[in-house]
């Protein structure tokens, strides 16, 4: 068995939170969307996702005083690919489909700055 990469070596990477419209119902159809926005290159991780009309989803855009009806959720992507992955989000943003609220290295911030909570462990 190989021995583990030390933090240094291993990928950078930043968590992006981001909208999408009201009729995304599941995790697979948020996943459909970012493969329809991204290049193939581009390798994103889908984390938190919560759909509109959940509590979550509520309290998230009442935290951040959003008026629209939206599903809100957290990607990672590498650091290599994050210049090009903002561009592809603003330039979607412009026709209503996803839209970048937040992002940082590390996915405390961005929850914290969505207004969602931790998720439980299993």
């Amino acid at each position: 068995m190989a021995a583990k990469l030390s933090k240094a070596k291993r990928p950078k990477r930043r968590w992006i939170g981001l909208s999408f419209p009201s009729s995304i119902r599941s995790r697979g159809d948020v996943e459909e969307l970012i493969k329809q926005l991204f290049s193939e290159d581009i390798h994103f991780r889908l984390y938190d996702a919560h759909f509109h009309g959940s509590d979550v989803a509520k309290a998230s855009c009442e935290f951040q005083s959003i008026k629209d009806d939206i599903g809100v959720g957290i990607i990672c992507v590498n650091l290599v690919d994050y210049d090009a992955v903002r561009e592809m989000l603003s330039k979607s943003s412009t026709n209503g489909r996803m839209n970048s609220l937040s992002s940082s290295g590390k996915i405390r911030l961005v929850r914290q700055r969505l207004g969602l909570p931790k998720p439980k462990k299993k």
